[in-house]
């Protein structure tokens, strides 16, 4: 009872820090917006707005339907039944926890929970969820290295940069391990486990043992995903096209939304900051870098000579954000009403007659 009083009081503590943050970072913008400036903007859109707006949310659409065709693709490859349907709200729910636990670690446990939930095998469960994650952490890690090596534009607040090297850096952690494991297992054990001594030490950690056994289970499940999709390099190469193309759509969503609002920058140099803040965020530990996501938005993208970018700010996290937290509490409702109807079923069969 104490341990469940505990994990209820830090999932309290993570929603409030939650909302706090949103709300002052949101505060902030909007007195800079309509405060702090000469002549408070209102939300007005340029020519073609709406057609650019559209193209916003097709980004989104993109990115959702790649996403389900990697977990069908892997699951036809592994000789397991998926329908798209199946595959599609696999996606949102996966990127639903991502956006509500803190350091975004939610989606792929639930997704694993979930492929079984609908009919896989326990082994197809792991693998296809482990080859969607390895493959799009891989497409984030190469991107923001040819961005970083072939884009030297102008940020205006440099500490972005610096912040997205760091970024960079721990989240090629990650998949680097897994990838390490695969090769190296009995080494890879042996390092984890000195880091976690030192860790439980420092008082880092309450049990290193019992962390480094959940650990070595969760790589030993994407070890296989891995294999999986390296021994097909056909299937290697259409996951890892799929996710650059989620990539490039999410990146690109912030372009579209600035030239609704009327800002003539280029989609080369939108397309290249957002790769930066993207890996800058990352570094930051709430649900969905809830928070600093909008403060970076708004400091980067308000020297581009746009006026609205407040408003560009809050629909932009309203289609690549928000919008997956609705879709997500859509796909669950509907499922909960499911199992409600099913069990008043079950109990009307199971009433004896008058």
């Amino acid at each position: 009872m104490n341990e469940k009083m505990k994990n209820r009081k830090k999932k309290i503590l993570w929603l409030l820090i939650f909302v706090a943050v949103n709300v002052l970072v949101v505060g902030w913008t909007a007195y800079r917006e309509f405060h702090v400036e000469d002549e408070p903007v209102r939300l007005t859109l340029g020519e073609n707005g709406w057609g650019y707006l559209l193209l916003g949310f097709l980004c989104m659409a993109v990115i959702l339907l790649a996403e389900s065709l990697k977990f069908l693709r892997t699951a036809s490859c592994l000789q397991e039944q998926l329908s798209f349907r199946d595959a599609f709200e696999t996606v949102v729910l996966g990127k639903y926890y991502d956006a509500i636990t803190p350091t975004g670690g939610g989606g792929q446990p639930f997704q694993m929970y979930w492929l079984h939930k609908k009919g896989l095998s326990t082994r197809g469960a792991s693998n296809v969820a482990a080859a969607g994650f390895i493959t799009r952490q891989l497409a984030v890690i190469l991107l923001a290295i040819a961005t970083f090596l072939l884009w030297k534009g102008d940020l205006q607040i440099e500490a972005i940069r610096y912040a997205a090297y760091a970024g960079l850096f721990f989240n090629a952690i990650p998949p680097l391990v897994e990838i390490a494991f695969s090769i190296k297992p009995e080494v890879i054990k042996a390092l984890l486990a000195w880091v976690f001594r030192l860790g439980e030490k420092l008082h880092l950690l309450k049990d290193a043992e019992a962390t480094l056994n959940a650990v070595i289970e969760t790589l030993s499940q994407y070890h296989d995903g891995f294999f999986e999709i390296v021994k097909d390099k056909r299937l290697l190469f259409e996951l890892m096209l799929l996710s650059f193309l989620c990539r490039i759509a999410l990146c690109s969503i912030p372009f579209f939304v600035l030239r609704a609002l009327g800002c003539e920058a280029t989609y080369l140099h939108i397309l290249a900051t957002t790769i930066y803040i993207y890996a800058a965020v990352t570094l930051i530990p709430t649900p969905g870098n809830a928070g600093v996501s909008e403060g970076a938005f708004y400091l980067v993208f308000s020297e581009v000579g746009s006026s609205g970018i407040f408003w560009a700010m809050l629909i932009w996290r309203m289609i690549c954000y928000y919008s997956l937290l609705l879709m997500g509490l859509i796909v669950l409702g509907k499922h909960t009403q499911r199992f409600i109807v099913k069990d008043k079923t079950s109990d009307e069969k199971t009433d004896p007659p008058d």
